[in-house]
């Protein structure tokens, strides 16, 4: 096909397409509500598990220890940073770390503080021990420079406050040294500071504080575990709750298997929207296209008596269906990114998981994935009108055009 005769045949897509515009409303409406309805749910599982491998890999750990009341809401902070305050016998990180498997350990402290200036909420302080932290030390290490001294605090990426500025909690002012990079996780709502500075900000909150803070001595968290390469988190996970009554392990699998259990009602939910209608639409499409093919047989037909060939006539119809498809995928999955952008937060807080914009290479393989749906339906739903249409024969089709 040269390119006069290529003009030719797009001019004549545009033209046919043009002169009946309620019907490529209608189309390209149903063409965008199952885009936008497939892309959602592509959209939504990818963030949530960007979100976690980012997180995760802040985190530095494979497996997180917390007492066995608190799995929840130790799984909750760190997915939503939900704040909460528990304690675990302290003496257990030695026994953890005596565990053969484990490479090392690191405790925390949860805090649940107060309302701050920084938040329009509370947020969850974190106590560390810098010299057996590997949740913050990998971004120290990443700025070189910055250390966490003495009233030091480096806050997540949620946390409003510039870098040189302070933070007050509990009456106990903090000099924010570092910000950590958004993750989509609980570590975004929370702040770090070191365990002896918790313990002095615990002993002045009677004297300083609206609410005192009581911090029990010889008290974690929370231990983050790191195992050894060559050793299964789960073999160790599993000797560390037998070792240590009143424990309660969780895993990134196990993560990612409560972040998914979070989304199935909704994604279960757009992708049946999308299949009701793309189960509704096809035959609905194929009747349309069939409609104007009989309203065109005429048209059709001076095209094929003129020598047109059938599969001239076949491509005309699956590229004015293919365009439809497209311009409905487009706009639908337009709508889909603008809502979802717009309103992350409220996503996340709703279905309470862990949530990051995907990043635009993954949108586009997703937007490009509906649309190869979108057209694939429009090529199924065009098969039996040009299936007919060339099967007609041309000035019999005439005839009964002028009758």
């Amino acid at each position: 096909m040269n390119s006069a005769s290529e003009f030719r045949f797009f001019r004549l897509v545009e033209q046919n397409l043009r002169n009946r515009p309620f019907r490529s409303l209608a189309t390209i409406f149903a063409f965008a509500i199952i885009a936008s309805t497939f892309f959602s749910s592509q959209y939504l599982m990818s963030g949530a598990q960007q979100s976690l491998d980012a997180g995760i890999s802040r985190m530095g750990a494979d497996i997180l220890v917390v007492p066995t009341e608190y799995a929840h809401a130790g799984q909750t902070v760190i997915l939503t940073g939900e704040p909460s305050t528990f304690f675990l016998d302290g003496s257990s990180v030695d026994t953890i770390s005596r565990i053969p498997g484990v490479a090392k350990t690191s405790p925390q402290i949860y805090l649940a503080t107060l309302h701050a200036s920084c938040c329009a909420a509370p947020v969850q302080m974190i106590a560390i021990d810098p010299e057996r932290d590997f949740t913050v030390s990998t971004w120290l290490k990443e700025n070189p420079g910055i250390t966490l001294g003495k009233d030091d605090m480096i806050i997540g990426s949620a946390v409003v406050q510039d870098i040189g500025k302070d933070l007050m909690f509990f009456g106990h002012t903090y000099y924010v040294v570092g910000q950590l990079q958004q993750t989509g996780m609980g570590v975004d709502n929370s702040v770090f500071v070191r365990s002896e500075d918790a313990y002095v900000m615990a002993e002045e909150s009677g004297k300083k504080a609206v609410k005192r803070l009581t911090i029990p001595e010889g008290m974690v968290s929370l231990v983050l575990v790191r195992v050894d390469p060559q050793i299964s988190p789960a073999s160790v996970a599993a000797e560390i709750e037998r070792q240590v009554p009143g424990t309660k392990t969780i895993l990134p699998n196990g993560l990612l298997n409560a972040v998914t259990g979070q989304l199935n009602a909704v994604t279960r939910l757009l992708y049946g929207s999308a299949i009701a209608v793309t189960a509704v639409s096809v035959p609905l499409l194929g009747l349309l296209a069939a409609m104007v093919t009989h309203e065109r047989r005429r048209e059709v037909s001076i095209l094929r008596a003129l020598g047109a060939k059938n599969s001239f006539v076949a491509g005309l119809m699956l590229a004015e269906s293919f365009s439809l498809a497209i311009v409905g995928g487009i706009l639908g999955i337009g709508a889909a990114v603008g809502v979802l952008m717009s309103y992350q937060d409220l996503i996340s807080q709703t279905l309470k998981i862990p949530f990051l914009i995907p990043s635009p290479l993954t949108i586009l393989a997703q937007g490009g994935d509906a649309l190869l749906l979108l057209i694939g339906i429009a090529g199924v739903s065009s098969l039996y009108p040009i299936y007919r249409i060339t099967r007609s024969e041309p000035y019999e089709a005439i005839r009964k055009g002028e009758s």
